[in-house]
């Protein structure tokens, strides 16, 4: 390792520096507002981007100078020098990947074992244990007895446990070591396999070490099926062990009949097949629950999961009944479960989702309780990414999302949140192309590909832009046509005709006549297209009240979190400091002191004004 302080008092500053920058395997740049002014720091750091071992670091949030914003940067405000700091473990291991991938001499395993060998850090993938019954209907039931052994280890630390919805993709042949390895960066993986026949169970399981490929543990276990969850503690507390880590302490004996435990596999399967807010999955599960939990009263889990559910079919938009009656059953839900087992994350999640947008600090508590007794949940930490892009902390909300996504890599809305908070972080260019090659890895995705078409023409991206609008033909009805809405739209913004664009801000004007207010992304939306006085005019006739009426779905296009784009010129205008107010931010940020990250760049002083209007 070597720093230019090393330099010698008669050795020639440019050339020691060139000859150490072509001798490195990797060059590590720490990012601060004085070194993205220098030149020479911006020299020296090009060096080793164009060499292609680049690594960088951002200590003071400062942005980052062309080209190097199109680079991961991993953010160390904060950081104490605490090892085991998660961000920290990054940069550590990027560093040793490109030091040893530069090595003389074999590794085993290639990448797989370059990963192994630079971390300490274990990401587990518990892979769905294969359906060895001879009735193929039971494939729920071998899923779910590996999905309840995952709940269990997620629960232990040292250890990160992948998502399901990444790992359960893996079946057959994909199920090679190496294949998982690569593709999740796993460094160790569960497999098994289940067989039942009539009111018995065999299962045969076994640990791998993905970098060399060796077993650490395997067993057969052949029991009465209503020994099945002391089975999955003990296959657990097994593969604990073998990763020498801190095993949870098991469950309770939990009383469940096998058509009840059926039951609750049935419904678990469901939700997890499903999209939760976007479909009706959660609606189809939660009588299923309901009756698993009226059998069998002490399974934590069966609480957690019909919290969720009822939460997400009461705030989609598509619940039924009284809204009061629902919510209190998402509490007693929560609260049966957080009793029973407090690291139900869920359960703070789903109560969290009962609170308006507009209550952060109720909202924020939960997420941050959920996170304390789960911190590796990826859906938990989905959700705080959210809950950041609204108060405006976007570069804390990238880093949760890829947190949410290193541990759950091939679910495409986890990859498309962190490509999406690329672009508010201004790192605008590497956003488009993490969205096109999203779309060319999902090109069914209905989110993915209206992200690519609204962002890239947004930003001018055009050639992906053009890219992209043949994949419309893919999809149809409602979905069909509000893509080809925003591909027209996108040719507006190119062509600057003026009369559909008066339709534009026609239309808007309509909107906020009839409803008594205008959509936060259509006051954005007529910004890009020209009218930012007109919008702003609106914005301020506009009621926001529904923001905090608890009784009611989740405000379609009322998240906060688009006037948080540095692209939008309307928040750098003192008086739409009112805007912030009225949407209850102002009073958020003074109480918190969890400023957003714009107050460190807007022309005016945003903390001063904040305090005015909430303190006078």
């Amino acid at each position: 390792m070597w720093l230019d302080r090393d330099l010698q008092g008669h050795g020639s500053f440019t050339d020691a520096i060139e000859r150490e920058l072509n001798r490195a395997k990797a060059v590590l740049a720490i990012w601060s507002s004085d070194a993205a002014a220098s030149e020479w720091v911006r020299a020296e750091a090009n060096r080793g981007r164009e060499a292609r071992k680049l690594v960088q670091i951002c200590v003071d949030g400062s942005p980052l100078p062309l080209p190097f914003d199109q680079i991961q940067c991993t953010d160390l405000r904060g950081w104490s020098g605490d090892p085991s700091f998660a961000a920290w473990g990054k940069v550590v291991e990027s560093v040793a990947t490109l030091v040893t991938a530069q090595s003389p001499g074999p590794t085993p395993s290639g990448a797989i074992a370059r990963r192994q060998s630079t971390s300490t850090e274990r990401l587990l993938a518990v892979l769905a244990f294969d359906n060895l019954s001879s009735d193929p209907e039971m494939g729920f039931f071998s899923d779910g007895v590996a999905d309840e052994i995952q709940q269990t280890l997620a629960r232990s630390p040292g250890v990160k446990v992948l998502a399901r919805s990444s790992t359960f993709q893996f079946r057959g042949a994909q199920k090679a070591v190496r294949n998982v390895a690569d593709q999740l960066n796993a460094t160790h993986l569960l497999d098994g396999s289940v067989r039942r026949a009539g009111e018995r169970v065999r299962i045969n399981a076994q640990c791998v070490d993905c970098a060399s490929g060796v077993t650490l543990w395997a067993d057969s276990f052949n029991r009465k099926l209503d020994d099945i969850f002391a089975l999955q503690d003990e296959i657990a507390e097994a593969v604990a062990k073998a990763l020498a880590i801190v095993f949870s302490p098991p469950r309770g004996r939990i009383e469940m009949s096998i058509p009840t435990y059926e039951l609750f596999l049935k419904a678990q399967s469901i939700v997890s097949n499903g999209t939760k807010l976007f479909d009706d999955s959660g609606a189809a599960a939660t009588p299923l629950l309901e009756e698993v939990v009226r059998e069998a009263p002490d399974h934590a889990r069966a609480w957690e999961l019909l919290a969720q559910c009822r939460a997400w079919t009461l705030r989609s938009g598509r619940r039924t009944g009284d809204y009061q009656l629902g919510r209190a059953g998402v509490l007693k839900a929560a609260e049966t479960a957080l009793g029973l087992d407090p690291s139900c994350s869920g359960a703070l999640e789903a109560m969290a989702m009962l609170e308006p947008w507009g209550a952060y600090g109720t909202r924020e508590a939960l997420l941050e309780q959920a996170l304390r007794v789960r911190p590796n949940d990826p859906s938990v930490l989905g959700a705080m990414s959210t809950f950041c892009w609204g108060v405006g902390r976007v570069r804390e909300a990238l880093r949760l999302a890829e947190s949410a996504c290193e541990l759950n890599p091939l679910f495409p809305d986890a990859r498309l949140t962190v490509a999406q908070m690329h672009t508010y972080v201004g790192n605008e260019a590497a956003s488009i192309r993490m969205l096109s090659e999203l779309h060319r890895q999902w090109p069914d995705n209905y989110s993915v590909l209206i992200s690519l078409v609204s962002f890239s023409a947004h930003l001018g991206f055009w050639d992906a832009f053009d890219d992209a609008v043949p994949g419309i033909a893919r999809f149809s009805g409602w979905q069909q046509k509000q893509l080809r809405r925003d591909v027209g739209l996108g040719e507006i913004l190119r062509t600057g005709v003026q009369e559909p664009r008066q339709g534009i801000l026609d239309y808007a004007r309509r909107h906020a006549a009839s409803d008594g207010y205008l959509p936060l992304n259509w006051i954005v939306e007529l910004n890009w297209f020209g009218f930012p006085e007109e919008a702003m005019a609106l914005a301020e006739e506009s009621s926001f009240d529904h923001m905090f009426d608890p009784d009611g779905p989740m405000p379609a296009g009322q998240y906060p979190g688009v006037i948080f784009g540095s692209w939008f010129s309307l928040n750098r205008e003192p008086r739409f400091v009112d805007i912030f107010d009225r949407v209850g931010l102002c009073r958020y940020w003074v109480e918190t002191e969890h400023w957003p990250d714009c107050a460190e760049w807007l022309p005016y002083d945003l903390k001063a004004e904040s305090r005015r209007r909430v303190l006078g």
